[in-house]
């Protein structure tokens, strides 16, 4: 334990050097990245204040252009041995999603298991390092798509066979990743909180035509929030941004949330949380403005966000991007009992 807390920036060191050395077709995305915690990065398993927590995600895009894209995702995580250690926590989670794209429902289904642990350091500082084992399976519907063949020498013919037959319509794979993170909390009106994942480990053979192999390229994901509250707390700022590459494809997104408390926490028994509104709004570089709303009322956190294109296709997609809503369910602790030397992240 000494170790981690004198010398985790080795693991920093390390995930960097790892991907420098050797990073490499595209994820699925979400514009509210910090919704999907166990996706943006699995040290970030059971790191909230709650027993338990449970969250939704929909997202669909591009709906203007052609078959919109769908994808639906959902987890759940917890900490295990929660009272047997002071400053040293461990999580478990569960965390899917579904993804169809276009004509064919080019489709990806993805479930994992997650763990992490987390070294509270100081009264001020918390290192976590998490990792994600998963099964993924690819599929995709040709029936649905137009080949040269089918042509007939003047109109084409959807009766007439493709004779494509070098392709998969089907295939699975295992899959990996990793990530550290560090939250900072030197005064009670900030909190920060940074994290580097990297995933996709293994670099699986994504292959839907066998005659052209096609390895899944390594992600690259570094991300920060932080949020800076008035001494009444009434009114904070919540600013975050994130920077991902994977492959040739890089993007970034930048912004901040406005926190509105309609109604205070009760400050001993934690049972009753505060009721929060947020606006505000992020950046998606060269791609899209991203406004975005969230409720926190008793335990319930909903998120609800509009991407409005600014890239060269809002010519063909009239500005409209897409719509994202998200739920979380955090269930509270039966009483929140301070601990010296023990920060407050729990």
């Amino acid at each position: 334990m000494k170790f981690i807390e004198k010398h985790g920036w080795l693991a920093v060191l390390f995930l960097f050097v790892v991907y420098a050395n050797n990073i490499e077709a595209q994820d699925i995305h979400f514009s509210q990245y910090s919704k999907n915690p166990l996706l943006l990065n699995p040290s970030y398993t059971g790191f909230y204040t709650g027993t338990h927590r449970g969250g939704i995600s929909y997202k669909t895009q591009w709906k203007s252009v052609s078959t919109p894209y769908k994808t639906y995702a959902a987890f759940y995580d917890a900490l295990i041995f929660r009272n047997k250690w002071k400053k040293d926590k461990f999580g478990l989670g569960l965390v899917l999603y579904n993804d169809k794209a276009g004509d064919t429902q080019m489709g990806l289904f993805k479930i994992s298991g997650s763990f992490s642990y987390t070294k509270l350091l100081t009264d001020q500082n918390a290192f976590l390092f998490g990792f994600q084992c998963g099964y993924a399976k690819n599929s995709v519907d040709l029936s649905k798509s137009t080949w040269n063949n089918q042509y007939n020498g003047q109109n084409f013919d959807p009766n007439l066979p493709s004779k494509e037959q070098n392709y998969n319509r089907n295939f699975s794979y295992i899959d990996y990743s990793g990530g550290i993170g560090w939250c900072f909390r030197p005064t009670k009106y900030i909190k920060s909180s940074s994290g580097i994942s990297l995933q996709h480990l293994s670099q699986p053979n994504v292959q839907f035509f066998k005659s052209t192999p096609s390895d899944l390229y390594r992600k690259f994901v570094i991300h920060n929030t932080t949020e800076i509250y008035t001494k009444n707390e009434n009114c904070s700022l919540e600013p975050g941004l994130i920077f991902t590459k994977q492959g040739a494809v890089q993007e970034f997104i930048a912004g901040s949330m406005i926190r509105l408390q309609l109604r205070e926490k009760s400050k001993y028994t934690g049972l009753v949380t505060a009721t929060v509104f947020s606006f505000g709004g992020y950046y998606r570089m060269a791609d899209a403005f991203i406004f975005a709303t969230r409720l926190n009322y008793q335990n319930l956190e909903l998120n609800l966000s509009y991407d409005i294109n600014t890239s060269k296709a809002r010519n063909v997609t009239k500005t409209r991007g897409g719509f994202e809503l998200s739920l979380i369910y955090i269930h509270p602790d039966k009483a929140i009992i301070p601990i010296k030397g023990v920060p407050k992240f729990y």
